[in-house]
């Protein structure tokens, strides 16, 4: 008897549920931005449970208030909350990898550790795939001994994977002269036969370049990727660098068919202390049925909904203002986590 192979589907095939992790850190959120990060995510709970289940993260049973819990309720499809500490919302980056192998739901993970040891604490984070294991009784088959993040991979379900080259190796990352057996070991983990490493990300990203900011696949042959349409901003010449590369390596397995999309980026917003915000609508997420994007109050905002439902027209889809989250560098993509049925 054969054995299956272990795969990672692709984020437009049939899901289970939408993993995210409730906003606590007062480091992070507090005052006013506490206040509105708190009612986004339960706008986005009350969204995507519109669609499919949503599994959320709490760190104490009594954590939401009676108000939130009110506006979740009674939705088409359940919002469950489940007692977990975590350090951070970022649950695209720490949490477990739903694999399919056969018709069973496996887990993988890798090593986390708040991107380069950026951003203290990670403990509670790093350890979120074995308590979901644990929990839900899925098998965890594989863990790859090297540090990076879900938000850093993105593929095709057919084999096909893209990733950046600062999130393989780099400062207390993994050591340069290991990038052959990381990619290696991901390729193993995720069903892989082969990964495009991009040179770099966006300009200000502090995952250190996250190809979920800088391209997605659409179907298994075509890509769509963020644009500097002004070809002057800082991240128009490693676009342009990526988009070569994209197109060889669809071409290499596809052929003439395959397709490269360009979505010109929002505005990209600096803070009052320098930081760059790297807003992209890559950022997006898939439901059933559906596709959820990020909105930045912009013009390109329009672009990027006709965009969509030019390649999604059986898909609602729905653009929800990120402002607020983009705050501390992340978006509709990073905060969440999908999982196959």
């Amino acid at each position: 008897m054969s054995i299956a192979p272990t795969i990672y589907p692709a984020e437009w095939e049939t899901q289970a549920a939408t993993w995210l992790a409730f906003p606590h850190n007062k480091k992070n959120w507090y005052g006013e931005r506490g206040e509105k990060i708190r009612w986004f995510y339960v706008e986005l709970i009350r969204l995507i449970s519109e669609f499919q289940p949503v599994n959320v993260l709490v760190p104490s049973k009594n954590f939401l208030t009676y108000e939130e819990k009110c506006a979740m309720a009674d939705r088409p499809f359940p919002a469950s909350f489940f007692n977990m500490k975590t350090d951070d919302i970022w649950i695209r980056d720490y949490g477990p990898f739903f694999l399919k192998k056969g018709n069973k739901t496996v887990i993988a993970q890798t090593e986390f550790n708040a991107w380069g040891q950026k951003f203290p604490p990670w403990k509670n984070d790093n350890l979120i795939p074995e308590r979901i294991a644990e929990m839900f009784e899925y098998k965890l088959v594989k863990s790859v001994p090297y540090i990076f993040e879900g938000g850093a991979i993105e593929v095709n379900g057919d084999g096909l994977g893209m990733t950046t080259l600062d999130c393989l190796v780099g400062n207390r990352r993994n050591e340069p002269k290991d990038l052959s057996k990381v990619i290696k070991a991901l390729c193993a983990a995720f069903g892989l036969k082969s990964l495009l490493v991009l040179p770099a990300g966006l300009h200000g990203d502090h995952t250190d370049g996250h190809i979920d900011n800088v391209a997605r696949f659409v179907a298994k042959d075509r890509v769509v990727m963020a644009w500097d349409a002004s070809g002057r901003g800082k991240n128009a010449e490693n676009l342009a660098k990526c988009r070569f590369l994209i197109e060889t390596f669809l071409r290499a397995h596809y052929g003439k068919k395959s397709k490269v999309d360009l979505l010109p980026l929002p505005p990209q917003r600096k803070l009052d202390d320098g930081q760059i915000l790297p807003a992209s609508y890559m950022n997006f997420i898939y439901v059933n049925g559906g596709l959820i994007y990020p909105k930045y109050k912009c013009a390109n905002d329009s672009v990027a909904q006709k965009y969509f439902e030019s390649v999604y027209p059986k898909r609602k889809v729905i653009g929800i203002d990120c402002r607020t989250v983009i705050e501390e560098g992340g978006s509709l993509h990073c905060m969440s986590k999908h999982e196959s049925e």
